[in-house]
């Protein structure tokens, strides 16, 4: 999975020593993405038992022995692991499992199961902010109820999906920039813009995620195109073919990290996490969010509906205990993404930079599409820079 201003050196160095967070799922181009009509159908109760609107004056329902998340492998499902689904078996006695399909399976494979009138495969999912969106306009969820999982109301206004119908069909809980990243050994002063990538010397020197993921929402802001429809975004698409001569490699986080630190591209799009772990190891690598912003995305937590109601009620604990500010606090600085909890508490180095967005003021200076938007037009508009890429 690709993962939808520093601080200063003096800075920097003051900070307590970062957990190193292993970036090793590859960039997502989000495929599939094309959305169902009927914003609100996510918003009632789907098929089977799971529409249940149980609240804590009603009796708990009956603990299960487990549940099952949807988790992305390695190192993001060790950190969930150690600073939320061991806080919650502690709490409740309920192990937790892990599933690692991907994304877009796992959607599939929810689909599919309610469609059928089946229990979905997973008790609660974990995912990009986006497909989450998409999930909800397919209907696939069980919309939380705040009585449940009350840790949702002391979050950041970032956390509610601006959507119609559920309150809150799902729970986004951290952020995370696609910032401009360089090799300090041949980028000797901070990039002020992104324009600098459209300069004569850096030929074969910039590096891009495939598709051009977490760029385009940039170059409609420099070249003021709304975004929407291919054939109506054409300034876009001519100021990546001005960019084209400049771009030496396409890749995901860990070859674009390779790339950057070996001096093989002078520049690119990552996430800061990346550049964080290469730091810590040394490289001449920095990050920053220049003066038109940067594309910002969000991780959600969410139940797939048709479930029994034990398992759609200590589902959303588990959410409740991911957006504790005492448990939200640690995971997030372990993933290198920035906490959507007022309370939670991260790094000064963190909480100094804006590629790490935690206030109101700071997420203004952030680049977001609208979610409608993103579902119907975001795959193919990775598709025409991948094809003008490749040409």
């Amino acid at each position: 999975m690709t993962r939808d201003t520093k601080p200063n050196g003096s800075k920097r160095l003051s900070k307590r020593s970062r957990r190193r967070f292993l970036a090793t799922v590859g960039a997502t181009t989000v495929a599939g993405l094309a959305g169902c009509s009927g914003g609100g159908s996510g918003g009632g109760s789907g098929g089977g038992s799971g529409g249940t609107s149980t609240g804590e004056a009603n009796s708990t329902p009956q603990k299960p022995n487990s549940i099952t998340v949807r988790a992305w492998g390695g190192a993001w499902q060790d950190n969930l692991q150690q600073y939320v689904a061991k806080p919650f078996t502690e709490a409740t006695g309920i192990n937790v499992e892990f599933d690692n399909s991907t994304e877009e399976e796992m959607q599939g494979k929810i689909r599919t199961a309610i469609q059928q009138n089946r229990k979905p495969p997973v008790n609660v999912n974990w995912s990009l902010e986006k497909t989450s969106y998409r999930s909800y306009r397919m209907g696939l969820m069980e919309p939380l109820n705040p009585e449940i999982v009350p840790n949702v109301q002391g979050l950041l206004g970032a956390s509610k999906p601006q959507v119609e119908g559920a309150e809150w069909p799902f729970v986004n809980l951290y952020s995370y920039t696609y910032a401009l990243t360089y090799n300090t050994d041949q980028v000797t002063s901070e990039p002020k813009s992104w324009n600098v990538w459209w300069e004569d010397q850096w030929e074969s020197s910039i590096g891009l995620y495939p598709g051009g993921h977490g760029v385009t929402p940039v170059v409609a802001k420099m070249t003021g195109t709304e975004m929407g429809p291919v054939e109506e975004m054409q300034p876009v698409w001519d100021k990546y073919q001005a960019l084209k001569p400049n771009v030496g490699t396409i890749g995901d986080d860990s070859h674009l990290t390779q790339n950057l630190r070996q001096g093989e591209v002078s520049m690119a799009v990552m996430l800061p996490a990346n550049i964080i772990n290469a730091q810590d190891e040394g490289a001449p690598v920095e990050y920053t969010i220049p003066e038109e912003g940067a594309r910002a995305g969000r991780d959600t937590m969410w139940i797939p509906t048709n479930q029994d109601e034990k398992y759609v009620y200590w589902g959303q604990k588990f959410i409740n205990t991911a957006a504790a500010a005492k448990n939200l606090g640690p995971w997030a600085e372990n993933l290198g993404v920035a906490p959507l909890h007022p309370e939670a508490e991260i790094p000064g180095w963190m909480k100094e930079s804006v590629a790490f967005p935690t206030s109101e003021e700071q997420f203004n200076r952030m680049i977001t599409v609208p979610l409608d938007l993103v579902v119907e037009y975001q795959s193919k508009w990775e598709s025409k820079v991948s094809e003008m890429m490749q040409a």
